[in-house]
C-alpha cells in the first residue's frame, strides 16, 4: 500500500528591532532548510523590504524562485486593510445612518482603524500559506518589533470594536423595530462576524506550538537587551512562547596576544572596546534565557556581507549543534506500496473548516490542491480524525 502523511506547513517567525540583522537571520534560516531538501517560502512584511537586498534578487508579492527549494515574496497588506475599511464604511452608511439620521459614519470608520492593522492582514496571508502543503516551511521575516507586537494585540482590539457594534445594533433594533428592516443589518453583522472568526483563527494558529515558532533577534547593547526583555514579557503575557533568542553582531573573544596589540593598534583597540562593552550584556542575555527557558544563540560578526550566495556560509553559523533549536518536517512523504491504493493522513489545525473535494481541500474561500502524485487517484472514503482527516485513494 502507498502510505502518505501530510502535515500543514510549519511557520517560523523572526522579530526584533530594526537594524539587528533580522532579515539576514531569516534568509539564512530559509537557505539552511532549502539546502536540507525542504521546500521553503521566505516571506517579509517589513516595509523596508530588505529581503531583496539580502537574497540578491528582485522579490514581488507572489512567490519568486531564489534557488532550488527556495522561494521568496513580500506581503503588502495595505490593500486588504483598505478593503476592510471600505466595507466597514459602506455597511455603516447603509445601517447606522438609518438608526441615527445625519450621523457621520466616518467617525466609526476611524474607530475601526487600529495600530498594527496592516500586520493583522499580513498574518492572515501567512495563515493561508500555512494551510497549504505546497511548502514544508514558511519563514516569516516580520516588521520591526513594535509593528509585530501591535499586530498581535490588534486582533483583540478589533474584536472588541466589532462586538460593540453588534451589541449596539441589537439594542437599537429593539428600540426602533418599527423603522428597521432585518435585511438592513444582516449583511453588516455577517461581515463583522466573519471578520471575528478569521481573527480568532489567526490567534489559534499563532499559539499552536506544534506548527509555529517565535524567535527574537537582538544585539548586545542596553537598548537591544531592554527591547528583548520587553518583547519576551509581552509575548508571555499574551500566551506566546519564545523558542530562540539570537544575539547578533557579537565580537569573538580573541586570544591574549591579539588583545595585547590594542595598545599600539587602533583597529584592535576599537574591536576590544566593543568586546568589553558587550560582555555584561552577554551575561544578561544568558541569565534571561536561562530564567525563561529559552535557547540562546550567539552570532559573531563575520568578515563578509551575509547576502546572496554567502548566506550558504552564514547559515552554518546559526544552524549547528550549538545553534537554533528547531525541527522541521516534510509536508508529505510518499511510501510506495504493492497495490493500487493510497492512504493519506491530512493533519491541519481548524479541521472543522476543512472540506474535501476531488482534487484537494477547501478552507474558507481558499482551495488547496493535492500533490501531482495523486492526479490518477480517486477518493474512496475519508474519516475525520482528532487533528485532521484520513483519506483512502485508489487508482
Amino acid at each position: 500500500m502507498l502510505k502518505e502523511s501530510f502535515i500543514v506547513a510549519q511557520l517560523i517567525l523572526f522579530t526584533g528591532k530594526g537594524g539587528v540583522g533580522k532579515s539576514s537571520v531569516s534568509a539564512a534560516t530559509a537557505f539552511h532548510h532549502a539546502n536540507e531538501g525542504f521546500k521553503v517560502l521566505l516571506v517579509s512584511s517589513d516595509p523596508a523590504h530588505s529581503t531583496e537586498d539580502v537574497v540578491g534578487k528582485s522579490v514581488g508579492t507572489t512567490p519568486t524562485l531564489i534557488k532550488d527549494n527556495l522561494w521568496a515574496m513580500n506581503i503588502s497588506s495595505q490593500k486588504e486593510a483598505e478593503y476592510f475599511l471600505t466595507q466597514i464604511e459602506s455597511y455603516f452608511e447603509n445601517t447606522v445612518t438609518k438608526w441615527f439620521p445625519g450621523f457621520d459614519t466616518k467617525l466609526l470608520t476611524e474607530w475601526a482603524t487600529f495600530p498594527g492593522m496592516d500586520e493583522v492582514f499580513a498574518l492572515e496571508k501567512i495563515t493561508e500559506l500555512t494551510q497549504s502543503i505546497e511548502y514544508d516551511l514558511i519563514v516569516f521575516d516580520t516588521a520591526p518589533t513594535g509593528h509585530t507586537l501591535k499586530a498581535l494585540t490588534t486582533p483583540d482590539s478589533m474584536n472588541r470594536f466589532i462586538l460593540r457594534i453588534i451589541r449596539m445594533r441589537s439594542k437599537i433594533e429593539k428600540l426602533k423595530t418599527f423603522f428597521m428592516k432585518k435585511d438592513d443589518t444582516d449583511k453588516m453583522i455577517q461581515f463583522l462576524q466573519n471578520t471575528i472568526d478569521r481573527i480568532e483563527r489567526i490567534k489559534t494558529l499563532l499559539k499552536d506550538e506544534g506548527f509555529v515558532s517565535f524567535n527574537l533577534v537582538s544585539i548586545a547593547t542596553e537598548a537591544g537587551f531592554q527591547e528583548c526583555v520587553k518583547t519576551i514579557n509581552f509575548l508571555k503575557a499574551n500566551d506566546f512562547s519564545v523558542d530562540n533568542v539570537v544575539v547578533n553582531h557579537l565580537i569573538p573573544d580573541f586570544e591574549e596576544d591579539v588583545w595585547e596589540a590594542s595598545a599600539t593598534n587602533k583597529a584592535v583597540s576599537l574591536i576590544k572596546m566593543e568586546y568589553e562593552l558587550q560582555k555584561p550584556y552577554r551575561i544578561k542575555y544568558q541569565q534571561l534565557c536561562e530564567s525563561e527557558n529559552i535557547n540562546l544563540v550567539g552570532l559573531y560578526k563575520v568578515p563578509f556581507q551575509p547576502m546572496g550566495e554567502r548566506l550558504n556560509d552564514f547559515c552554518k553559523l546559526i544552524w549547528n549543534s550549538q545553534g537554533m533549536d528547531y525541527l522541521c518536517e516534510k509536508s508529505f512523504e510518499i511510501i510506495e506500496g504493492d497495490d493500487e491504493t493510497l492512504e493519506l493522513i491530512l493533519k491541519i489545525p481548524n479541521t472543522d473548516l476543512l472540506k474535501l473535494n476531488s482534487d484537494g481541500y477547501n478552507i474558507d474561500w481558499n482551495h488547496y490542491k493535492f500533490p501531482s502524485e495523486l492526479r490518477d487517484y480517486q477518493i474512496v472514503k475519508s474519516r475525520k480524525l482528532k487533528n485532521g482527516y484520513k483519506i483512502i485513494f485508489e487508482r
